[in-house]
């Protein structure tokens, strides 16, 4: 295959933009809808412990080998694949759901097929960021800023639209409506995804491996960032996708609820990322991390003491502008960590070693649930949080500009 020959031009990186926009209006919706869908059909916080397992377990494995899948695939064709098996997830969903066969037991296979190859699609399009910013003549901190603003937008205006059809819509139309932007994701994804050369491989895929492994762990700041995010993103994914869903549910909330806290959260994200955008510089990864995590910590201690609506939405900003710049500084220190050929085995192995803990965590919070309370996995995600900004102080060395 030849590489695609293209004039220094914006047009690749507007279009990818306009399907992260309709990808996560997707997903904003599906993650107000399916903890919903997963307590009615079984009362169980554990259950829906289960199925953030199943979405994340895939993840992992695909992230960690998305490089040589990506690279051996082709970038295009990985991003490809992995869209279009959350088409078909999605709009079974709407069948079966519609004809009135949906089981927890359905619901879990295809959350499985939605998620199977989302680690090696994203690691595709990841890893090719900086030639897309190149093209488009941007800065790539400014770049990957952009992409987490407009990610981020597109969460406040999802939870917002879910919330108002939540009330006004049945579950089915929801569902065709993910199944919908899934959709049009694929089709702006296949009209702006340059088509990258296939490279040819001059090692083999363990080589490759093992090189990307010495990039990350030779690098102190690099693994020490990478142990925090590792133990963040698990708490933080437990705590909104089983933790807040179940206990609000439980509560009797509704699900607008949790959408006016996911509008709050990406609102405060934006505001962040906005002004990263603008600005363009570079900050300290030190101050980046302490501050993000004492900031999530204090917004989780707030869900602790209060859950009426107004102390939701005030957490939901504080946890959005505390955890807002961590992405892009981390997604650009991963980008420049590497040369071109082994970039998306660092970010692939990166994701995957990050979300490592993902998956047990929402396995053990949502037991945890069942038997203890809310208050005390509130707490000991609070906990957590708060020890992974100490990590941070102590480990990271002084700041200094990356």
């Amino acid at each position: 295959m030849n590489t695609l020959r293209l004039a220094r031009t914006r047009a690749p990186f507007a279009g990818l933009q306009l399907a992260s926009i309709f990808f996560s209006l997707g997903n904003a919706i599906t993650a107000i809808v399916y903890p919903w869908l997963v307590y009615d059909l079984t009362g169980s916080a554990s259950w829906m412990g289960i199925v953030a397992f199943v979405t994340l377990a895939p993840a992992i494995l695909g992230s960690a080998f998305g490089g040589p899948v990506a690279e051996r695939l082709g970038i295009r064709q990985t991003a490809m694949i992995a869209v279009g098996l959350g088409c078909a997830a999605s709009i079974a969903a709407a069948l079966l759901y519609g004809f009135g066969m949906m089981t927890i037991g359905a619901l879990v296979a295809l959350a499985l097929l939605g998620a199977i190859f989302d680690g090696p699609g994203s690691v595709a399009i990841e890893s090719r960021v900086p030639e897309i910013a190149r093209l488009a003549r941007m800065p790539l901190l400014r770049a990957n800023a952009i992409d987490d603003l407009v990610d981020n937008g597109a969460a406040i205006v999802g939870p917002a639209i879910a919330a108002l059809l939540v009330a006004i819509v049945e579950t089915s139309t929801l569902l065709w409506i993910i199944a919908a932007l899934n959709i049009v994701t694929a089709l702006m994804t296949a009209l702006s995804l340059p088509q990258f050369r296939l490279r040819q491989m001059s090692s083999t895929a363990s080589t490759e491996l093992a090189g990307a492994m010495r990039i990350i762990f030779g690098s102190v700041r690099l693994r020490t960032a990478l142990l925090l995010a590792s133990l963040g993103t698990g708490t933080f994914v437990a705590l909104e996708n089983v933790a807040l869903p179940a206990i609000l549910r439980a509560e009797g909330q509704s699900a607008s609820t949790l959408g006016l806290y996911l509008t709050a959260a990406a609102a405060g994200a934006i505001a962040v990322n906005l002004a990263m955008a603008v600005i363009g510089g570079r900050p300290a990864l030190r101050s980046v991390f302490v501050a993000a995590f004492v900031g999530l910590a204090a917004g989780v201690i707030m869900l602790v003491i209060d859950r009426a609506v107004p102390t939701l939405i005030a957490s939901g900003a504080v946890l959005g502008i505390a955890a807002g710049p961590l992405s892009p500084v981390f997604t650009t220190l991963l980008q420049t960590s590497a040369p071109k050929n082994l970039r998306a085995h660092v970010i692939g192995a990166s994701i995957g070693m990050i979300l490592v803990t993902a998956p047990l965590a929402a396995l053990v919070v949502g037991a945890a649930l069942d038997l203890f309370g809310p208050t005390a996995v509130l707490s000991a995600c609070a906990a957590m949080l708060a020890a992974c900004a100490v990590i941070g102080a102590l480990a990271l060395g002084p700041d200094e500009a990356e």
